[in-house]
């Protein structure tokens, strides 16, 4: 379920726009898919920070509508709000949302890829049982 208000559901729709940017980097960047992939989310998170700060800026700039507190007579300044995301306003996400693709990076370079059995090498030599001949070869050198 995602939660938001506002203009606050641009902020996942960057970072799904910076992902599907980021596959043919990461792929041109590494063959491997797991260094591919995490290439992606970074670019992700660096690509929805960016938008998110450039979306609250547009959004948060400008006039404010001032109003009087008639008890106090104090004046107050109310300005748009760009929105949030998961009760996270759209601002932080230009901070929040770089450092969770780099997160999401490092855990997919440190996990094990997926559908992986534990590597066995190739060729495993038996030990010799005990009475069987050894056969040794032996280059012999002739002058």
């Amino acid at each position: 379920m995602i939660v938001w208000s506002g203009w606050g559901f641009l902020v996942a729709v960057f970072y799904v726009v910076g992902f599907l940017i980021g596959m043919p980097v990461g792929s041109l960047v590494s063959a491997d898919p797991n260094t591919a992939t995490a290439v992606s989310f970074v670019c992700a998170g660096l690509v929805a920070g960016l938008g998110s700060f450039l979306l609250a800026r547009q959004i948060e700039t400008g006039e404010g509508r001032a109003f009087i507190d008639e008890a106090t007579q104090q004046r107050i300044v109310v300005r748009k709000h760009a929105g949030s995301l998961f009760f996270v306003p759209t601002r932080y996400w230009a901070y929040a949302a770089p450092v969770l693709g780099i997160a999401l990076a490092v855990l997919m370079m440190t996990s094990p890829p997926s559908g992986s059995v534990a590597a066995e090498p190739a060729a495993i030599q038996a030990p010799p049982v005990a009475g069987a001949p050894v056969v040794v070869e032996a280059a012999v050198q002739t002058s």
